[in-house]
């Protein structure tokens, strides 16, 4: 009965162990690590959506239906706003807003931020954030931003996430206010 006992204390202590010793291997994923392969574009266009819980507005040309962002994360973008933006008029510079995006993305495989271009010159690529971790099954992208910050966005169905990976650059081609929902300033807030 003693033995029995000794064997599930030690087996239980083994077990402790094991599972100790297995999650110290594990480490996050880096953005930082360079990407293997030759300077290159891995794919144009890519298209993606995110929400940004909060947004400045900085500018809006109301002819062209054109409104300058600073992100949450520091960033600023400058987005055309759908039709489907029905509040467009009532949107000012300060407001602080909830924005939907439609994005395309081209993600390179760069050499200290910079591409091959014809004629054996190199050219500088103006990145804005880095690949994180690549998920094809769910076709999700993860990306760190140069302010740190993390954000996931799904991927459209046409995406070559199998050729993309941690350290990849991340260019933002385009972008399109899909919905903008003005945060209304509390009353007590000065």
């Amino acid at each position: 009965m003693a033995t029995n006992i000794k064997k599930k204390l030690v087996l239980n202590f083994l077990i402790a162990i094991t599972a100790l010793i297995l999650t110290g291997c594990w480490t996050p994923p880096n953005a930082n690590v360079r990407p293997t392969g030759e300077p290159r574009l891995i794919q144009s266009g890519v298209s993606v959506e995110s929400v940004q819980e909060q947004a400045t507005v900085q500018a809006v040309d109301a002819s062209q239906r054109i409104i300058r962002l600073k992100l949450s994360y520091g960033s600023p973008i400058t987005c055309k706003a759908s039709q489907r933006v029905a509040n467009f008029g009532q949107i000012q510079p300060g407001d602080k807003v909830k924005v939907t995006l439609a994005e395309k993305l081209a993600i390179y495989v760069l050499k200290d931020g910079r591409l091959p271009a014809a004629g054996g010159t190199d050219e500088a690529v103006n990145f804005y954030a880095k690949v994180q971790s690549v998920d094809p099954s769910y076709r999700l992208l993860t990306l760190q931003y140069s302010s740190g910050q993390i954000e996931v966005l799904k991927t459209d169905l046409n995406a070559k996430l199998l050729e993309m990976q941690a350290g990849d650059a991340v260019v933002l081609q385009t972008a399109e206010a899909k919905a903008i929902h003005i945060q209304k300033q509390s009353a007590m807030a000065h």
